[in-house]
């Protein structure tokens, strides 16, 4: 049985270099939760071992254009994150100044809290500080909760992009949003 800690100790706030061995753990526990049910696992692993290291996050630590927001719990118990960039964009995004919203992710006994929608209002704010106008994301197909979640958030499919996974390749919905007033002072999502 899960023990499921009290969201009244949650915190956001931007990745410090001191967090990388955690996120490290974090990012790869948590894509592996998300995708073990639809896909192999020796694939998933070998995924994390080569997109979630140090080395990785390190380096979107120290990029200008790149924002990391952890959620902690307790003592810094890191349980979930969101990070966004600017990045260039697939052709069928086609808001001004976008920004992309890489990842976002939770440890599975966090998500249904409300952590999510903390991050993604937090990846709202960062991508305006980012100088974003628009915001997209690309989602993996065969995950229709994440589609659902970011259809709460106003996100709209607006086209594809190929993602290769596991010998094959998928069209991977893409998902755009501008970044309106309301969103910008945080009166809604």
């Amino acid at each position: 049985m899960v023990q499921v800690k009290d969201a009244t100790s949650l915190l956001l706030r931007p990745l410090c270099e001191a967090d990388l061995d955690a996120l490290v753990t974090l990012a790869s526990q948590s894509f592996f939760d998300a995708y073990r049910e639809t896909d192999d696992h020796a694939v998933i692993r070998e995924y994390c071992s080569l997109n979630f290291t140090l080395e990785r996050f390190a380096t979107v630590l120290a990029a200008p254009k790149s924002r990391v927001i952890v959620a902690t719990a307790g003592a810094n118990d890191l349980v979930g994150y969101a990070h966004v960039c600017v990045s260039i964009p697939p052709p069928c995004v086609h808001g001004p100044s976008p920004v992309e919203l890489s990842r976002i992710y939770l440890a599975s006994d966090w998500i249904g809290r409300g952590v999510g929608a903390l991050l993604m209002r937090a990846s709202i704010d960062q991508a305006i500080r980012l100088g974003g106008r628009t915001r997209w994301l690309g989602v993996y197909e065969r995950n229709p909760r994440a589609m659902a979640f970011y259809r709460r958030f106003g996100m709209q499919v607006v086209g594809t992009k190929p993602w290769e996974w596991g010998g094959e390749t998928f069209q991977d919905p893409v998902m755009e949003r501008a970044i309106d007033e309301a969103q910008a002072a945080g009166l809604r999502p």
